[in-house]
């Protein structure tokens, strides 16, 4: 592996530090400016056949030598910069703010994670808290021009992810929250499979540029003062341009928080079974990926008598069991950071 000094640390993004507790936070009555930042270094681990890195932050392998084994381990560093400024108006109810704090960390989907949102929280009293939000990608996903070559050096490319994203959070006054998101994926440069002498239309089916649609429903169930929990039922559609890389299926997760003193301790384990319908060129059969994974964070309230200051410490992981060993991939991290907030 070709380790690298990471010395930026505001041109870089730890995607998998924070665990989003509140997808729609509470507008605050003063209206007026607030924020939070959150300052994070973390190391892990990564297996993947598709991903390159993120900046300078090696996550894949720039040669292989197979296109029937599943990936080699890459080690990493990651220092991150999070932030979330907004600005409220108190009697109307309207909050106004940019940020990537609002991303769905617990996911561990890079390409959904390394994006800046720009958005407007509106609460309709006695309805719902409504979050509509315009999303970029803050920091380009770096992949494989065509990660199909075997025994010679993958050209990279970038991948960026732009989408609109809706929530509706406490509706009609119950713990319910419905999440919506629409994301359309480019890639500067899509190659695959050109270097394997097949059709046209074989390589077509394995471009991964597209929409990809998720859809979610929450339900907050405050058990105690002390004990919350938050399953979660949801549907994704990966609507690629190429049918061998378009998949769809079932997700689940459920997530535990207690809160004790100064302590906040919240536990995520989630799922997906997705399926695609389109045979792929290269192994002849249609493809399917079970993901797995769990997250850890703790959070401590002033630490070191410090107002203002969450230390937070974050450790996960996540396996993509795929059907076809090539597709498979893990990821692995441990963080730890310091967040502040103001108003």
């Amino acid at each position: 592996m070709n380790k690298r000094i990471l010395m930026n640390l505001a041109g870089l993004t730890a995607a998998l530090t924070v665990t989003t507790v509140q997808a729609v936070p509470q507008i605050p009555e003063k209206s007026g400016w607030r924020g939070q930042v959150n300052l994070a270094v973390g190391a892990g681990t990564s297996e993947s056949n598709m991903i390159d890195g993120i900046a300078s932050i090696d996550l894949g392998q720039e040669k292989i030598s197979s296109l029937d084994e599943s990936p080699d381990s890459e080690e990493f560093f990651l220092p991150g910069l999070q932030f979330e400024l907004a600005y409220t108006l108190g009697e109307n109810r309207t909050q106004f703010y940019l940020g990537n704090l609002v991303a769905d960390y617990t996911s561990f989907e890079l390409q959904t994670s390394l994006r800046t949102h720009l958005g407007v929280r509106q609460e309709i009293p006695g309805i719902t808290v409504v979050d509509i939000s315009l999303s970029r990608s803050s920091l380009p996903l770096d992949v494989w021009k065509d990660p199909y070559i075997v025994d010679a050096k993958r050209g990279d490319t970038e991948r960026t992810a732009n989408g609109l994203h809706m929530a509706f959070d406490r509706i009609f006054g119950t713990a319910l929250e419905l999440k919506w998101s629409s994301s359309e994926i480019e890639i500067d440069d899509e190659r695959s499979g050109e270097a394997l002498g097949l059709s046209r239309a074989e390589q077509n089916s394995l471009r991964r540029e597209g929409q990809v649609y998720n859809v979610k429903l929450i339900y907050d169930w405050k058990i105690s003062e002390q004990h919350r929990l938050k399953p979660t039922i949801g549907y994704v559609d990966k609507d690629l341009d190429g049918g061998a890389m378009a998949e769809d299926g079932m997700a689940y997760a459920l997530q535990y928080l207690y809160e004790r003193n100064r302590w906040l301790f919240v536990s995520q384990v989630f799922y997906e079974d997705l399926e695609s319908d389109t045979r792929n060129p290269i192994y002849n059969k249609q493809g399917s990926v079970d993901k797995i994974g769990a997250v850890f964070t703790a959070f401590y309230t002033r630490p070191f008598g410090l107002e203002h200051w969450t230390a937070n410490a974050t450790v996960g992981y996540q396996d993509n069991d795929s059907s076809i060993d090539f597709y498979d991939s893990t990821f692995g991290l441990i963080s730890f950071g310091m967040l502040y907030r103001f108003d």
